[in-house]
């Protein structure tokens, strides 16, 4: 009875873990885009995606989000949620792009010329935004 107990439990911990919705961290030099399959190579502007199957899309940068979203190779459907690096964070942490403040200028320079960043806060957003002369867009221009 005790192993089955501890079969349980096992399969439990299993079920639980494998069925996290949470973003996974981008791991720069390790993690491959989704989209273009290049090396993560900048900390400041990866993405992710999360399935309804909860399946997890990690992407170099915006411009290649939108391109997978756009080429259906993830049907609108079966998106759950869409995370981008937090470009003023220390550690680089995903937002969801539902809340993020999100700028644009092609001083940013990004890895595929998506030139977004997205920030947490306005407080950080406005810091950047004169340093780059970037201007602010939204979620919704972006996936048009």
């Amino acid at each position: 009875m005790l192993f089955v107990k501890k079969i349980f439990i096992l399969l439990a911990i299993i079920f639980f873990v494998s069925c996290n919705s949470q973003p996974e961290p981008i791991i720069v030099g390790k993690d491959q885009c989704s989209f273009c399959k290049m090396m993560v190579s900048d900390a400041k502007f990866g993405g992710e995606i999360i399935t309804t199957k909860n399946k997890k899309y990690k992407f170099d940068d915006m411009h290649c989000i939108l391109s997978s979203l756009k080429s259906k190779m993830i049907e609108e459907n079966e998106v759950k949620d869409v995370y981008i690096t937090d470009f003023s964070s220390a550690n680089h942490q995903l937002i969801n792009v539902k809340t993020a403040l999100l700028l644009q200028s092609n001083l940013l320079k990004s890895p595929m010329g998506g030139n977004t960043a997205a920030f947490a806060t306005e407080i950080e957003m406005n810091k950047i935004k004169e340093e780059y002369k970037a201007t602010i867009v939204s979620w919704s221009q972006l996936i048009k």
